[in-house]
């Protein structure tokens, strides 16, 4: 245990040898003026005050908000304490304090067990916890915290967490912490969200991040758990590789195999119809029903073909495959499609601009087959530097909470939109209908 003596009393020098001899580290303190103090009791468990001038409501005051610690201070019944005095108690002579000290040895052993415990779960947790004060300050970080972001946890306590973020976010992160403050308005405390991380080398990273806040002592702190997404980003980007592969490869199936044949099967029966037609067979009309559920059977296949083979999409390919994809949508579902592409629009990344495609390829189909829409309206824009596809539509829109019988294409949309860094919301329009937005910022 720890033990702090502050006074220059003729009880000072008894009280210390009581306390040494019960095996405790002792520091003492002489003619130190109220105030001048406060650093040497920051690791003290147990304080003892052998002179009461000034001292009690400084070191009283310090102690309601510094770490938990037993405070006892000396006194006679010629002393005055005050009523208001932040104190836990006063002792009386060497007597007093020998009888309560196995009290206070307790107290401060169950405290430590408590706390060792706590820094068991909080350093062997998978997931990084970082606390910091009201100012952003880091308090405290877990080890898995320092594996994540790559800094030794004495590089980080006593600094900004906004270290820890990238441009602009790190600017901004007191401005969020002070409106909290002032508003009350939470936009990720409580709730948790997918943000982006800065190593110590400087490498940006997705990671999950959930905060809670707590208030001690009359302080309010943050904790913020974090959790790297990396591995889950890569495969989910090797997921939707596999899977374009596997439409292309099916959408090739379609046009060169089952098309073909079908074609042939077309051609066949069409010299069928038309040689029982000469001969005035019964069958005749028969034949031409045949030849014209080949031909709608074939029709079928290549348009499912086309829908599953990619196009080339870097650069202004984009722009093309959604102008084929509006013409498609009024031909087969009998709508208006109206594609609006802003002249300055280019995405490089094949990726990106797949993802993108199947996202509006699969917005416009919902607009049709449960909005009941009419007309619909892609738009492509580039706002500071930030790719924007917005699906308008002027259907039934969309219902007010998403329910469980939404299907999967509602959620491969999100799930598309967060694996090229994107985000994607879905809302309805105050003039009706819906509107499904997809922002893709740049790196």
């Amino acid at each position: 245990m720890q033990v702090l003596i502050i006074g220059s009393n003729e009880s000072a020098e008894g009280i210390s040898e009581l306390v040494s001899s019960r095996g405790h580290a002792v520091r003492e303190i002489y003619d130190s003026p109220a105030g001048e103090f406060e650093e040497d009791t920051l690791d003290a468990d147990l304080i003892l005050i052998t002179e009461t001038h000034g001292l009690v409501d400084a070191l009283g005051q310090k102690n309601e908000y510094e770490r938990q610690r037993v405070c006892l201070a000396h006194t006679s019944l010629a002393q005055v304490i005050h009523d208001d005095v932040r104190i836990d108690d006063l002792f009386n002579g060497l007597d007093d304090l020998k009888n309560r000290l196995p009290f206070i040895e307790r107290r401060v052993g169950i405290r430590e067990m408590k706390e060792r415990e706590f820094a068991a779960v909080f350093h062997s947790a998978i997931d990084g916890i970082i606390v910091i004060d009201e100012r952003g300050i880091v308090e405290s970080l877990n080890n898995s915290a320092e594996r994540i972001f790559g800094y030794s946890r004495e590089e980080v306590l006593g600094r900004n967490v906004s270290m820890l973020m990238p441009m602009p976010h790190s600017e901004r992160h007191d401005d969020y912490i002070r409106n909290y403050q002032e508003t009350g308005v939470a936009k990720i405390i409580g709730i948790g969200r997918e943000v982006t991380g800065r190593r110590k080398g400087g490498e940006l990273f997705p990671m999950d991040l959930g905060v809670s806040e707590f208030r001690k002592h009359g302080r309010t702190y943050f904790t913020g758990v974090v959790r790297d997404i990396s591995e889950r980003r890569r495969l989910e980007h090797e997921i939707l590789r596999i899977s374009e592969q596997e439409r292309r490869r099916i959408g090739q199936d379609l046009h060169d195999g089952l098309g073909q044949m079908l074609t042939g099967i077309g051609l066949i029966s069409q010299n069928m119809a038309r040689e029982l037609k000469k001969e005035e067979s019964r069958f005749a009309g028969r034949a031409q029903e045949i030849t014209e559920l080949v031909r709608e059977a074939d029709q079928m296949a290549r348009n499912l073909a086309h829908g599953l083979i990619q196009v080339e999409l870097e650069g202004d390919g984009l722009s093309a495959a959604l102008r084929r994809l509006c013409r498609n949508a009024e031909r087969f579902f009998d709508v208006e499609c109206v594609l609006e592409v802003d002249g300055n629009v280019r995405l490089e990344d094949s990726s990106a601009a797949s993802n993108i495609y199947r996202i509006t390829q699969e917005a416009v189909s919902n607009a049709v087959k449960h909005g009941q829409a009419r007309v619909i309206t892609v738009s492509v824009t580039n706002h500071d530097h930030a790719l924007e596809i917005t699906i308008d539509d002027d259907g039934i829109g969309f219902p007010e909470t998403l329910s469980e019988d939404r299907g999967m294409g509602v959620d491969i949309m999100g799930y598309r939109a967060r694996v090229i860094g994107g985000t994607l919301t879905i809302d309805r329009r105050p003039d009706g209908g819906t509107r499904v937005r997809c922002i893709l910022s740049p790196e």
